[in-house]
């Protein structure tokens, strides 16, 4: 451009020639972005949701407006990065800009360059470290013990009222789906409930305990799942003490309660103190004559990342609350073959019960941590981006140092320097420079982490192993960025570089 100016180019006419190389590459970019985004946005949402029938909370199809946007967006950053260039020409010094060498690798363009370029590694830096923290909470998640067995276990919900079932035929109903499940080839175990653990469901209320008088402040609302016979053993839910529900526990007969170890230990110390205890539903004039039987273990209920709840379980056939179930189905068989059982068994049964969320207990995980799932990837995608921009960056900047330098090098070379510390030339000012950006971009990583604490779960936001990581990625990304450029100035021949001066 100098060059053109010097030989009688007018001064607007190349600051327009900038700008139009600016907006040129502005629409490239968007345009390439326009055709790329349906296929990044169908592999994300595909990663995200897993099973085509999960439910997820965002709109899969892609928004014209923001499409729009983005693509104005990339139009008007690419313009405005063309100043920087341009406004060189307003103030030109053609006698030092037609010098060769008069640009070093020390010169104060360069140095902006760098500086550039060293916020670039920072910023990735900081994406990588919040990705690693959302992915190891995702894996803490996803490897937690939610207080059962989660392996072969499939669930489905039907509500005959909904398909014309009156009443009285609700339970009947309940009992001959139990007993097909049962018959079915391959299954283990079969139970129902009305409030499905990690189905993101919740059904709670107050109780009163005999002869415990509750604080002013203490919590008394609890969970209140109804089950039939044989939920603990199809779950897998170790019994710790006391009975399981039976065959006879139903309307008419002395009503009966399961409590888990949080309730136990909360009321009464230990689980085996429990057992004898009486309670009763609702408010204190309620009636307080529901014996607990038996004690079982902790299971996660609504989601997989809340705390444990006091649980009350109630024998199903024992309320007079005829209404939907869920029911479970623990097989030996393959899921896919399981699920394929269930819905043949359940058409034949009676073909006007619509079944929901036919799924297994993995899949309805997989939906229970959606959210965990999204921020995740798009932590890793945000990272990754960074990192790679990051790395073109520093390529692009180490390149035209490297060029500036061509003749200090041949001089380096012609007295006697080696390749291999030509390399490490280069490579050691990469490291600095990712050094520096690290060093100062590490104590902000940790400062913005703390607001990540209330989504994170089982993880600090001080990780050292995140932080680690992060680090030697980006120490490793840097390196390998200059590695071309550093290959480049360590075969400079040196009678060459001295000869073109």
């Amino acid at each position: 451009m100098s060059v053109r100016y010097a030989m009688g180019a007018g001064r607007w006419q190349i600051i327009r020639q900038l700008l139009a190389e600016g907006l040129l590459l502005g629409l490239l970019g968007g345009a390439l972005g326009l055709l790329l985004a349906p296929a990044v946005s169908s592999l994300l949402i595909h990663r995200i949701a897993g099973d085509p029938a999960t439910d997820l909370p965002f709109s899969s199809s892609l928004d014209t407006r923001i499409l729009l946007f983005t693509f104005a967006l990339a139009l008007v950053v690419s313009v405005l990065f063309s100043l920087a260039p341009a406004l060189r020409f307003l103030h030109p010094d053609l006698a030092n800009s037609l010098k060769q060498q008069s640009t070093t690798s020390a010169g104060s363009q360069l140095r902006f360059r760098r500086a550039l370029v060293a916020v670039q590694i920072g910023l990735s830096l900081l994406l990588l470290v919040g990705a690693g923290l959302f992915v190891r909470t995702l894996h803490n998640l996803r490897t937690l013990d939610v207080g059962f067995a989660t392996d072969h276990l499939v669930s489905f919900g039907i509500n005959p009222r909904l398909s014309g079932y009156q009443p009285e035929q609700v339970f009947p109903l309940h009992h001959r789906v139990l007993q097909m499940l049962s018959s079915l080839p391959g299954t283990r175990a079969v139970a129902g409930t009305d409030d499905p653990d990690l189905a993101d469901t919740n059904d709670a209320g107050n109780i009163v305990i005999a002869g415990y008088n509750d604080r002013e402040d203490e919590d008394m609302d609890v969970e209140q799942p109804a089950i039939t016979p044989g939920y603990f053993a199809t779950m897998q839910t170790p019994l710790l003490a006391g009975r399981d529900f039976s065959d006879d526990d139903v309307m008419g007969k002395p009503n009966v309660a399961i409590v888990n170890v949080a309730f136990a230990r909360h009321f009464f110390g230990t689980p085996q103190n429990a057992l004898g205890h009486f309670i009763g539903f609702g408010g204190s004039r309620q009636k307080k004559d529901t014996e607990i039987i038996g004690v079982v273990g902790d299971t996660r209920h609504a989601r997989v990342r809340d705390d444990i709840k006091r649980t009350v379980y109630r024998p199903r056939f024992q309320l007079d609350n005829p209404s939907g179930l869920v029911f479970l189905v623990r097989t030996w068989q393959p899921p896919d073959a399981a699920l394929s059982g269930i819905r043949g068994a359940m058409q034949q049964l009676d073909s006007k019960l619509a079944l929901s969320d036919l799924r297994t207990m993995d899949a309805q995980i997989a939906d229970n941590l959606s959210v965990e799932r999204l921020t995740a990837l798009l932590a890793i995608s945000f990272g990754g981006l960074a990192i790679l921009l990051a790395a073109i960056g520093l390529y692009g900047v180490l390149a035209y140092a490297t060029e500036q330098r061509t003749r200090e090098i041949g001089i380096r070379m012609a007295l006697g320097a080696q390749r291999g510390s030509v390399m490490r030339l280069v490579l050691v000012d990469v490291l600095w420079l990712a050094g520096i950006s690290i060093a100062v971009s590490l104590p902000v990583s940790l400062l913005l982490a703390r607001l990540l604490r209330s989504v994170l779960f089982g993880v600090s936001p001080s990780d050292p192993l995140t932080l680690v990581m992060g680090t030697l990625l980006v120490g490793a990304v840097a390196s390998l960025a200059a590695l071309i450029p550093a290959r480049r100035a360590a075969l400079v021949d040196p009678m060459k570089a001295l000869r073109s001066e």
